[in-house]
């Protein structure tokens, strides 16, 4: 089932850094806004030009509000361009404040671990059975997770590029949704796109999966030809330019 989500439900305001937000009863995501927790939360300057920018070797007192470990900053100072560094740090901000919030240890920032599975999919050390999925576009960056081991989901965040539309088509879709979606708006399209991208990271493939192996048609899944049962997809725009959808 394909739900659209009422287009303000998870906005940021203005001036807001994070919103927690209920994604039903038993999900809970997290919005950070990118430009404010770079203001905020470093005490050196970094604007806009982290797009482009190359990488800067970070160091604990660069950090107003310490949430990364050793392990993490060295991981951080691993990235090749500055884009990658604050989108990763972003990310697992998202996550950090989700763990502080939904996690029963409540852990501090600093101290609340994040690792990976054999194919990338992320979890918290010490809730490994809850899922999490984190997604950044632009200038935003969302983590999720499911507050019962047996809930799972994934969640997928992207710019409305019209541009990449016929790239995307061409690479990421098949014939039969190709017909569907060529005479939709843009909205639409990357509505459709993330969910597809959002299901390969609630199977916990992500990269390691064709999106052309996943269909969704009259609002079902499927993969490699066959229906997916039991999932819902939740899409919506939660700001001016961005799609995001959540499979659970």
């Amino acid at each position: 089932m394909i739900e659209t989500i009422p287009p303000l439900s998870f906005a940021l305001d203005s001036d807001e850094m994070v919103n927690i937000r209920r994604a039903g009863r038993e999900y809970r995501l997290v919005y950070v806004s990118i430009p404010l927790l770079l203001g905020q939360c470093l005490t050196r300057t970094i604007g806009n030009a982290f797009q482009t920018s190359p990488p800067l070797a970070f160091k604990r007192r660069d950090f107003a509000e310490p949430f990364l470990n050793e392990d993490e900053m060295a991981s951080l100072n691993g990235f090749k361009a500055l884009k990658k560094q604050v989108e990763w740090m972003s990310g697992r901000y998202a996550a950090k404040r989700l763990a502080k919030r939904c996690l029963a240890t409540q852990p501090p920032l600093e101290r609340t671990q994040v690792d990976y599975r054999k194919k990338g999919a992320p979890f918290f050390t010490e809730a490994p059975s809850l899922s999490l999925s984190i997604s950044h576009a632009g200038e935003y960056a969302v983590a999720g997770i499911g507050l019962r081991p047996s809930l799972g989901l994934g969640l997928d965040l992207e710019v409305i590029r019209p541009e990449s539309r016929t790239t995307l088509l061409q690479t990421a879709f098949s014939p039969r949704e190709i017909k569907t979606l060529e005479h939709q708006d843009d909205e639409a399209f990357f509505r459709h796109w993330t969910a597809k991208e959002a299901y390969l990271k609630y199977i916990g493939l992500g990269f390691h999966e064709s999106l052309k192996r996943v269909e969704i048609l009259d609002g079902a899944i499927f993969h490699d030809g066959h229906p997916v049962p039991s999932l819902s997809v939740f899409s919506h725009h939660p700001f001016p330019g961005y799609a995001f959808s959540m499979v659970s």
